[in-house]
């Protein structure tokens, strides 16, 4: 016992001494266990090898514990109905009773949509022990998603590696937003009137040209951009106060135009809609949190984008 070495492969012997500890007799523990009398006969015996004793002896036609077998029993009992809860536990989630702290990302469209409805959702679940933390999206995306640094991330994916997993929210197109009173709102919006004036672009990474700047470029025209910024919300601002155009998400535009006094007008050219979408690394697919996340998520896109029209 003094140089004693359990091998990982040792450690299944343990649940079959702990069934004939409780039962009493091998064909009582081997009926427990879903296996042959004569399995629990060989694992017993590989075990009396291992620890240098008999552990269980007959008596009566029972099996008795011997003095080392007596001492490990409540030991090794604790410890597996310590491993049975963890795994039980590991295998559903009540966010009502959960602590987890889940980590988007998010543009502007996905998170409008998606998150005032999410966190009503955990609200009236009473789950004060979750949170969310969002981040906008940027470079690492993928890297953070298969390092768990980041849980699910929100907006628009094209081919991804067979290591992530993708699901479709919701459909969405663009409309012109222009401020209450712009001489564009008076009248069809012509593309002729459309250029007539200054336009904002979004680059949410920073990069140039757009879905429009590419429709009007196949037209032989093109647009004066008269400031380009990587957020949707700024640029809504600044529709508000000047004579600047802004191609938006309609999803978008629904919800902020009432409060900036912004109206919402039929783009004069063809420009294809998109599908917001939510990823993640496929070793998250099975965790019952993680799945539970991906539920709700796809949940409130869903009553949003049925409502919100």
């Amino acid at each position: 016992m003094n140089n004693l070495h359990i091998d990982v492969r040792d450690l299944n012997l343990f649940v079959f001494l702990d069934a004939v500890l409780t039962e009493g007799s091998n064909r009582a523990a081997a009926a427990r266990l879903g296996v042959s009398q004569s399995a629990v006969s060989h694992a017993l015996a590989r075990l009396r090898h291992r620890l240098g004793d008999p552990l269980v002896v007959p008596s009566g036609g029972r099996m008795v514990p011997t003095p080392l077998a007596e001492s490990l029993a409540p030991v090794l009992r604790a410890a597996l109905e310590q491993l049975r809860g963890a795994l039980h536990g590991a295998r559903k989630f009540d966010p009502a009773t959960a602590r987890r702290t889940f980590w988007l990302s998010s543009a502007d469209l996905a998170g409008m949509v998606v998150l005032p409805p999410l966190m009503q959702e955990l609200t009236r679940l009473a789950a004060s022990g979750v949170s969310v933390r969002v981040r906008g999206p940027g470079e690492g995306l993928e890297d953070a998603l298969e390092r768990g640094s980041l849980d699910l991330a929100l907006g628009i994916f094209g081919n991804m590696p067979s290591a992530f997993r993708v699901q479709a929210l919701f459909q969405e197109r663009f409309v012109c937003l222009a401020r209450e009173g712009h001489p564009v709102t008076k009248g069809r919006l012509t593309l002729g009137r459309y250029l007539e004036h200054g336009h904002i672009s979004v680059a949410p990474m920073g990069g140039t040209g757009s879905l429009a700047d590419e429709a009007l470029a196949r037209l032989g025209k093109s647009r004066q951009v008269m400031v380009a910024v990587p957020h949707f919300f700024l640029a809504v601002f600044m529709v508000a106060r000047t004579d600047l155009l802004l191609l938006a998400p309609e999803r978008m535009a629904l919800l902020l135009a009432p409060a900036f006094r912004l109206k919402l007008l039929s783009p004069p050219l063809e420009l294809a809609g998109f599908t917001v979408s939510q990823l993640w690394h496929e070793r998250m697919q099975h965790d019952p949190a993680h799945a539970w996340l991906r539920k709700a998520v796809a949940d409130v896109s869903q009553r949003s984008a049925s409502t919100e029209r």
